[in-house]
């Protein structure tokens, strides 16, 4: 199995995943530790202090200030010398010890003097073979003794810590097999969770190498849309290139008689041959523009990528159509709603405009009219926009509209243009989804509706 590399997704589930378990493992092992010494812990202490009052039931005090054990305490390690449990009765006020244990032999506890501190009623000291003490002792004042004693019971703690210390050892290296358990439980479900971004690596390598053209098969719900938009781009891409060699086609295609005709008359020049040089040469910047004008958008347009407030463009290009054509005295009305907008590039909205006032501005008598209305067409996927343009010019007659597309096709030759404006606003609209349409004005002339992708946006406060 491969192991993640670093910066992945994978290596960050995973660490993410090791850091908590390993924290969480850390304090539940030591809450354990704990919940398992507490209960030890204070069972050898009520062991001592079991132990310490059978002392005081056991140890008689006379008159003369003597001690005398009267029975025995039940515990045999009091009688194994150095056992770890030992007990010593002594006198405060003499620091005298009166009587102790077997097992101490040769050892006993310091008696506090009359003057010293008084210890905690539990401490611990050191013993002998080095052993660690707990000591649990009693000052006792008894009627027909004199002065004040001390009862003292001790226990060597090593039992009580090698016992703590086997269970911590358990517990550590129980966590530690069940943080490796879990730690290859998140490894196998985070490989298991990302199969499906293999999937798509290995079906786009199949499209990069040319054994695909899209994302087959089916991917989980969370990974669906990512293939779907995938799988959109793919086409895109593949309609983008269809499309670019079919303008390469068409280019090589419209320039093959220009070429043959200027190498005709370059092999056999006459008198006509610098006129037909010049229709030959602006019949090829046609054909260029045109096709420039449709590589500008081609790419672009399907991916809607940018809203265009309308009214602004609309007026910007009225007022620089006005001044273009300001001797044949031509008027530009403008009205849209400021609230709509364009869903794309603002360079190809300006191009599909401008070329619709250009020809109205060129076939118009006295007015131009420019708006902008919203439309819901059914079954569409969001907004749409229309943009009507109305000239009161001569109009072109309905068995004549459909070639006014065609390129390089002009129904006036006196008025200046190459006759690709129509064809390249179709062809724009066409990369949007849209389209444009010629009509008739009721009072007669031109119209032109040309209809677009749109969207509503906040209109601005004065």
């Amino acid at each position: 199995m491969t192991l993640p590399r670093a910066k992945s997704i994978a290596v960050r589930l995973i660490g993410a995943a090791a850091v908590w378990v390993a924290l969480m493992l850390v304090v539940g092992g030591l809450l354990l530790s704990h919940l398992f010494r507490e209960p030890l812990e204070q069972s050898f202490e009520q062991r001592l202090g079991f132990l310490l009052e059978s002392l005081v039931a056991a140890v008689d005090l006379d008159a003369a200030g003597k001690a005398a054990e009267r029975q025995e305490l039940g515990e045999p390690r009091f009688l194994r010398q150095y056992s770890g449990w030992y007990w010593q009765v002594g006198r405060i006020d003499t620091g005298a010890v009166l009587i102790r244990s077997r097992s101490m032999w040769d050892f006993q506890v310091t008696m506090p003097g009359p003057g010293d501190p008084v210890p905690p009623a539990s401490y611990r000291i050191d013993g002998p073979l080095g052993q660690k003490l707990q000591v649990m002792e009693r000052r006792i004042t008894e009627d027909g003794a004199p002065g004040s004693y001390l009862f003292l019971v001790a226990a060597d703690r090593s039992d009580l810590v090698e016992t703590i210390d086997a269970f911590n050892i358990t517990l550590l290296w129980s966590l530690g097999v069940l943080g490796a358990g879990l730690l290859l439980a998140v490894f196998l479900q985070v490989k298991f969770g990302l199969l499906p971004l293999q999937r798509i690596r290995a079906a786009l390598q199949d499209v990069r190498e040319g054994r695909a053209a899209r994302l087959a098969g089916e991917f989980p719900n969370e990974i669906r849309p990512l293939a779907d938009e995938l799988n959109g781009l793919l086409d895109h891409t593949a309609e983008v290139l269809a499309r670019a060699r079919a303008h390469v086609g068409n280019l090589a295609h419209a320039l093959k008689t220009p070429l043959a005709v200027l190498t005709n008359e370059g092999g056999h020049p006459t008198e006509e041959t610098p006129a037909v040089l010049r229709q030959q040469t602006a019949l090829i910047r046609r054909h260029v523009d045109h096709h420039l004008a449709r590589a500008r958008a081609i790419g672009q347009a399907p991916l809607l990528r940018g809203q265009v407030p309308l009214l602004p463009v609309l007026k910007s290009l009225a007022r620089t159509l006005e001044r273009i054509h300001d001797g044949y005295g031509i008027g530009i009305l403008v009205s849209a709603d400021e609230t709509l907008a364009f869903r794309g590039e603002q360079n190809d909205l300006e191009e599909m405009l401008g070329n619709l006032l250009d020809n109205a501005c060129k076939f118009a008598r006295a007015t131009v009219k420019l708006r902008a209305e919203s439309v819901s067409p059914p079954g569409a996927g969001g907004l749409q926009i229309r943009v009507i343009v109305d000239d009161d010019g001569p109009g072109i007659p309905a068995h004549l509209r459909p070639e006014m597309f065609d390129r390089g096709r002009r129904l006036d030759e006196t008025k200046p243009g190459s006759g690709l404006g129509l064809s390249i606003v179709r062809d724009i609209a066409t990369l949007y989804g849209g389209s444009v349409v010629l009509g008739d004005v009721p009072d007669g002339g031109l119209r032109v509706v040309l209809a677009l992708p749109g969207a509503r946006i906040e209109a601005k406060q004065d």
